[in-house]
């Protein structure tokens, strides 16, 4: 039987990567941020025990503001632990899933982006995963790189305080109004799905390695989004207004339009919309 390790069992995805292992009896070893230090300790010493086959590597540092202020940090977690976890991965035979990001695009392209198109991050968090990517390419023989956008799942992001579902409620609940952009466009992705088709791709034995778009079907404004996550949560919509992106204040640069297309992910599994699964996150 495969063991397979999830570094950084505690987050967003890690969370539901164990609830989706336990429901198909995967055997599994949960690592949290906090039982190793990714900086410094040595990985032969530390994972090398625990004979692993499959290592899922959740662990990154997202929060895009916070990765501008500290780019010394975002690079460490982002690129240089993935170097090297990549090469750890390719001495010991093991297989690699690494998170990466729809921010390594620009978000200038009309139509979507593909596993083909050229990266060229507007930020540092983006260049940290560009960089972790080409590192995990270079160095691991047998790895998938599952790009994905705008997570949302019950355990939130660590590195956020929740995710942006929990935010609009919040704010829904605080404020008398709250301005969300409408003409900024994304994939909103349900760790859930992310977890499944990862399931798929291990029960399976899908050999084609490289590079995938992990994202939802469907594709909306951050506005859109945030209406939907009101009217089921039973708040007053009439607080919701337009907000536009041209003149909207961002301390990092954000790409205006990053769908990706799932064309590749679909030969192998089939990624639900975000509106079902955002009625799964609620209702289920």
């Amino acid at each position: 039987m495969q063991t397979i390790l999830i570094l950084g069992s505690n987050g967003q995805l890690g969370s539901d990567l164990q609830l989706i292992f336990n429901q198909s009896n995967l055997n599994y070893i949960p690592f949290k941020r906090s039982d190793f230090d990714c900086l410094t300790d040595n990985l032969e010493n530390i994972i090398g025990p625990l004979k692993s086959n499959i290592i899922i590597n959740c662990i990154a540092t997202t929060n895009v503001d916070a990765c501008e202020l500290n780019s010394a940090n975002a690079f460490l977690i982002n690129s240089d632990f993935s170097y090297r976890l990549a090469m750890f991965c390719n001495k010991n035979q093991i297989t690699l899933f690494h998170i990466s990001t729809d921010y390594i695009f620009s978000g200038d392209k009309n139509g979507t982006y593909s596993e083909l198109d050229n990266p060229n991050p507007l930020n540092i968090y983006g260049l940290s995963k560009l960089a972790g990517d080409i590192a995990v390419r270079n160095y691991c023989n047998k790895h998938y790189i599952f790009r994905v956008s705008s997570l949302f799942g019950r355990a939130g992001a660590s590195g956020k305080g929740g995710n942006f579902i929990t935010t609009i409620q919040r704010l829904a609940r605080e404020r008398d109004s709250i301005s969300v952009i409408a003409n900024q466009y994304t994939c909103p992705t349900a760790t859930l799905d992310i977890a499944r088709a990862i399931k798929y791709f291990i029960i399976n034995d899908i050999q084609d390695y490289g590079i995938y778009n992990c994202v939802s079907s469907t594709s909306c404004s951050w506005y859109d989004f945030a209406k939907q996550i009101i009217m089921l949560s039973n708040l007053d919509l009439g607080k919701l207004n337009q907000a536009d992106f041209n003149t909207y204040s961002f301390k990092a640069r954000r790409p205006q339009n990053v769908i990706l297309s799932i064309d590749k992910i679909s030969k192998y599994y089939q990624m639900q919309s975000w509106q079902d699964s955002l009625k799964e996150y609620f209702f289920v």
